[in-house]
């Protein structure tokens, strides 16, 4: 039920709507005087140029795929800015775009295919945007704009992954699409076998190696805002479900899950809501940045009983979590943190200016954390482990929910935004290892890949495999898949996948193994 108030808000928003169609402050951008790629002083925009083609073909190698190296990578991010003139207004917002890489013993096969939300479909016959997206409104004011939480559809464009034989691609806060592992093309959207509503999903569910669980978590916004956590066994039937009340409004884009815990970290991103739904701005121009809050921890044990525990640490905002794992009566939780996103929320932040071709603010790197948290004495003390400037962390998947060595990330040259260097860091010594592609190169997520046979112990000083990532080559236009000994990064690729274009800004990779 609205309260009094609310409804005084609502109508009051109401008629300001009416009485002023066209001043909502997040339309599409105008691509004017914005050309693709760019120019040499703005290499990144390739990563910001829409691929409107499908394609599929025998990719060009250069240099020796290692032996056994047999499977798919596939890959999801926003493929597409830009339509009918009109472009979106941050580099995260972008209809889903898969790509996979299956490598079959004599090279590499390369497929990328949009999924085909309805989004997608309804757009691409009009040949213009008609709906709303999570950082950019649709065309036509406010009164095109009111109350539009049933018209922000899923994109489909952040994560992938594979889940007893089927494909999936996951948005933020809504139901994954179901896609075709081989052909890619869309099944459908999935509520994963559960009724209609009774759960949702994130981008980041976890895949416990240990027990074959797949985790998820999600937030379901409105008057009332709750965190969902839903655990599927190994035979994908519901194992358990549980929704808890969302003690403040804020943005969420991963969490963290250890043997015995699922922790989300409600940073002080606020999303202030109202003038969202009156359809005076997007909502990312709806988050604010309120670093006096503080986090707020919250620890539920992974088995659904007891009570969640809260605990209060320092601000710090994070796009992704490493691992986290358990010792003694403590929860070791490593992540990636930004001392202020002001590279996301603020004034021309990176991620909005890169669309209209200026370097934007980022100011705040990301660092290497980690949380040691006590849920019996509700305390948590924080810890820098390197200033760095990364981000994209991923580790060997055997390790997820458990103890492990290394995590591999993405790394900034000096002054630059965009990561170029490609970095293992021994969790235990703090030794580094990097490769660096060079200026004007970019690298997406560093994906491992366990070499076939080999046995992972969580405290060895040796992980055998191999580190697949994505990188844009400004100087030619076009992208390459890197192919790298995951103990050897600073040797550089054995092997260069060549695409025969470029790829833009890409989010996430899984790996499935050949049968």
């Amino acid at each position: 039920m609205i309260r009094r108030r609310d409804f005084l808000h609502l109508a009051g928003g109401a008629l300001l709507s009416l009485a002023m169609p066209g001043c909502a402050a997040s339309p599409p951008l105008r691509r004017d005087s914005l050309t693709d790629f760019g120019s040499p002083d703005r290499p990144w925009l390739g990563l910001a140029t829409s691929l409107r083609e499908e394609h599929i073909y025998e990719a060009r190698l250069e240099g020796r795929l290692p032996e056994g190296l047999r499977g798919t990578l596939y890959r999801n991010g926003p493929g597409l800015f830009d339509r009918d003139g009109l472009r979106k207004r941050t580099l995260l917002d972008g209809d889903g775009m898969v790509q996979s890489f299956r490598f079959h013993g004599e090279g590499v096969q390369y497929r990328n295919r949009f999924v085909r939300t309805p989004k997608y479909v309804e757009e691409t016959a009009a040949g213009a945007f008609i709906y709303p997206t999570w950082s950019t409104q649709a065309p036509g004011g406010l009164v095109a704009n009111f109350w539009p939480g049933d018209r922000l559809l899923s994109q489909a464009g952040i994560s992938v992954y594979t889940w007893n034989g089927r494909l999936y691609a996951f948005d933020e806060s809504n139901l994954p699409f179901e896609l075709d592992p081989v052909t890619l093309e869309t099944v459908g959207q999935s509520r994963l076998g559960l009724a209609e509503g009774f759960t949702i999903y994130s981008a980041h569910p976890k895949l416990d190696p240990h027990n074959g669980e797949w985790l998820h978590f999600g937030v379901r916004y409105g008057p009332n805002p709750a965190l969902h956590f839903t655990i599927f066994s190994p035979d994908g039937k519901l194992k358990l479900h549980r929704a808890i009340p969302m003690p403040r409004y804020a943005y969420l884009h991963d969490w963290f899950v250890s043997e015995r815990h699922l922790i989300v970290s409600l940073h002080p991103v606020e999303i202030k809501f109202w003038g969202f739904l009156f359809g005076l701005r997007s909502i990312a121009d709806s988050l604010r940045w309120k670093p006096e809050k503080g986090n707020l921890l919250v620890v539920l044990p992974r088995d659904g009983s007891g009570e969640p525990v809260f605990i209060t640490t320092e601000a710090r905002f994070m796009w992704h979590s490493v691992n986290a794992f358990e010792v003694g009566g403590e929860i070791i939780a490593d992540f990636v943190g930004y001392s202020n996103p002001d590279h996301f929320v603020g004034p021309d932040p990176v991620i909005s200016a890169v669309m209209a071709g200026r370097p934007g603010n980022f100011a705040f790197p990301g660092e290497l954390r980690r949380y040691r948290i006590n849920p019996t004495s509700r305390t948590a003390r924080e810890e820098l482990l390197d200033r760095g400037s990364y981000e994209w962390p991923r580790i060997n998947e055997q390790h997820r929910c458990s103890c492990y060595r290394f995590a591999y990330l993405g790394k900034t040259r000096p002054g630059e935004f965009f990561w170029s260097h490609l970095v293992s860091v021994d969790m235990e010594s703090g030794r580094t290892t990097s490769c660096d592609f060079g200026a004007g190169n970019y690298c997406s997520e560093p994906v491992f890949v366990p070499r076939p046979g080999a046995i992972y112990a969580p405290e060895s000083a040796q992980e055998p495999g191999w580190i697949l990532s994505l990188v844009y080559d400004s100087r030619t236009r076009k992208s390459f898949l890197a192919v790298m000994d995951a103990e050897h990064l600073a040797d550089g690729p054995l092997a260069r996948v060549h695409l025969r274009h470029h790829a833009p800004f890409s989010y996430h990779g899984w790996w499935q193994p050949a049968v």
